[in-house]
């Protein structure tokens, strides 16, 4: 792996550990507030998904620039993939490898 991807997989790995870290505490004060309460409430009230956010004006703008910086990005990044793969493995055959 390249240093790039390294710390690529090292960010993910931080990441998993902390959403793992906060659905745990999310369980945690769950269980503690179901304790308390006097009447359990429906299983469907406590799995409903919140509403997305319907987003207006300014933070629109800014969120459809986002992405399409993000798409020009990937586009970017993609382009001419097959021919370095194609380059290195040649470049793999060469060596001996």
């Amino acid at each position: 792996m390249t240093p790039r991807e390294t710390l690529a997989a090292m960010e993910a790995a931080a990441w998993r550990l902390e959403q793992a870290q906060r659905g745990r505490a999310w369980l945690a004060w769950h269980m503690a507030a179901l304790s308390r309460a006097r009447r359990m409430p429906s299983l469907g009230r406590l799995l409903q998904a919140p509403e997305a956010q319907s987003l207006e004006g300014e933070e629109l703008d800014k969120r459809r620039a986002e992405f399409a910086e993000l798409k020009e990005r990937i586009a970017g990044d993609t382009a001419g993939l097959g021919e370095r793969i194609l380059a290195s493995k040649k470049k793999g055959l060469r060596r001996g490898g």
